[in-house]
């Protein structure tokens, strides 16, 4: 889903610049820059609503640098949607339509929606909260550690960055919490059976969809990755 995103967006984006050239030239500057400033304008506004109805703490200035680029590319979706619809007429609708579609949000939405499948380690992955496998309230991460016990630090490290990949796209903050304490879990198991391996991984400061693979090499119980 990650590689289609990318290409989805690089698409998009493409298109979108061939639209917003379009509108530059047809357009009267002053026009142009108005067109511009609308669009860039709703999309700061929506990036700071977004941030308070999340209720997310988050650093300002990684809140400026996402309102920046969103307003950026708002202004730029503007500008091509006022170009293709001169060129384009009525067909500018079904192109915009098609780019909803083909989204990878869309898509994400719909998979949701289908009946859950095992992933490649064959444990469930968690749907949507007001299901029967997630509770309404938040559950503690204890409540995972027979099951998390029972996995190898392979298997572990595995789940951890799979599980990441369910906390991008959870759609209820019941259903994070959910995932946060299954992560909180994973944590804690590693560290009771690596706690230095585990330290030195934190102290890297590994990227959100990294793993600690390479720096466990002991554990208590006998579980430990082989070299």
């Amino acid at each position: 889903m990650n590689q289609y995103r990318s290409a989805w967006l690089l698409l998009c984006r493409s298109v979108a610049v061939v639209g917003a050239c379009l509108a530059v030239l047809i357009y009267p500057s002053a026009s142009a820059v108005a067109l511009w400033c609308t669009g860039a304008v709703v999309g700061c506004v929506l990036t700071y609503a977004r941030r308070t109805a999340a209720d997310v703490p988050a650093p300002k200035a990684r809140t400026m640098r996402k309102a920046g680029m969103n307003a950026l590319s708002a202004g730029v979706a503007v500008l091509a949607v006022a170009g293709f619809t001169v060129v384009l007429n009525g067909w500018v609708w079904a192109l915009s339509l098609v780019a909803v579609i083909t989204s990878p949000w869309a898509i994400e939405r719909l998979l949701r929606h289908t009946p859950s499948s095992p992933d490649g380690d064959g444990h469930p992955a968690p749907r949507e909260a007001g299901s029967a496998d997630v509770p309404d309230i938040p559950v503690q991460a204890a409540t995972f550690a027979p099951s998390v016990q029972a996995l190898d630090d392979a298997d572990i490290c595995q789940a951890w960055r799979g599980s990441y990949r369910w906390l991008e796209v959870a759609p209820t903050l019941a259903l994070q919490a959910y995932i946060v304490a299954l992560r909180q879990a994973y944590l804690d198991e590693l560290d009771r059976r690596d706690h230095d391996g585990l330290e030195a991984w934190l102290d890297s400061r590994p990227r959100p969809r990294g793993g600690p693979d390479k720096f466990l090499h002991h554990g208590t119980d006998g579980h430990h990755l082989s070299a």
